[in-house]
């Protein structure tokens, strides 16, 4: 064999080394995925299973439900930095071994959810595999209600009379959608109204309900219905979670 052909021979053996080696790393990597439905219904449990291995120092995993927007951030430090998210998820994992485990979910949001898992090694708070998903919970015409205080899916927003509309929830509809048909609520002062296509049917709410804390006496709780899209909110003369005056000013046309 000539010296070119030895050479040649040496290259290729190196380069399918570092070949072997580069995909053995790469299958040894810590991995994480979310797998489960995407479209739930309201008031119905439901099911996500994590699965994947750990490697090397990875030892833990931390998962998140958090608003839908914006997506999940790239690191478990800076996901754990993030107002509005619950903890669902807070587990050791065996080191190097494959695991599998269901995370319970409910359905009681009308709205789009999103949800952040990270394995890490806990010691150091290192971020060494991340997974998301996202889905949306619907319901039927008359089911569906605003957002928990603090979560609404639209900017809340006042009228010129200091009325609000906030705690939005939205299903297949825009938020400058929802502004438009959510300013016929300060003229409608509580009563059911039609506009933009949507009926939209309110619900006296006060002392007691699960948004009282963002209201001071008596506010409105809307549902507007057209065909398969649906919104919420809530409408109120007494907005007591911020000043109203800080609020943006609903327009006319969204």
């Amino acid at each position: 064999m000539d010296k070119r052909a030895r050479v040649l021979l040496a290259a290729l053996a190196v380069a399918f080394a570092l070949s072997c080696a580069s995909g053995a790393a790469l299958a040894a990597a810590s991995s994480i995925a979310l797998r489960g439905p995407h479209e739930n219904k309201y008031g119905t449990p439901f099911n996500y299973t994590a699965s994947g291995r750990t490697s090397g120092s990875a030892n833990y995993v931390y998962g998140w439900e958090v608003p839908y927007s914006p997506a999940c951030a790239s690191t478990y430090k800076a996901e754990a930095k993030r107002a509005g998210k619950t903890l669902f998820v807070r587990r050791t994992l065996a080191k190097g071994k494959r695991f599998s485990f269901a995370i319970e979910f409910f359905a009681r949001n009308i709205a789009r959810h999103r949800f952040c898992a990270y394995v890490i090694d806990k010691r150091r708070g290192k971020t060494l595999a991340r997974a998301e998903t996202t889905w949306r919970v619907y319901t039927a015409a008359g089911a569906v209600q605003p957002a928990p205080v603090g979560s609404g899916e639209c900017q809340a927003k006042r009228f010129p009379d200091e009325s609000v509309y906030a705690q939005v929830a939205v299903s297949e509809v825009a938020c400058e959608v929802l502004e438009s048909v959510a300013y016929g609520a300060d003229a409608a002062q509580g009563a059911a109204y039609s506009r933009d296509g949507f009926t939209c049917t309110s619900t006296a709410e006060g002392a007691g309900s699960m948004w009282a804390s963002a209201w001071t006496g008596t506010y409105y709780a809307y549902a507007c219905v057209a065909g398969s899209k649906l919104a919420a909110f809530n409408w109120g003369a007494h907005y007591a979670y911020v000043p109203a005056s800080k609020l943006p000013t609903v327009k006319p046309g969204g």
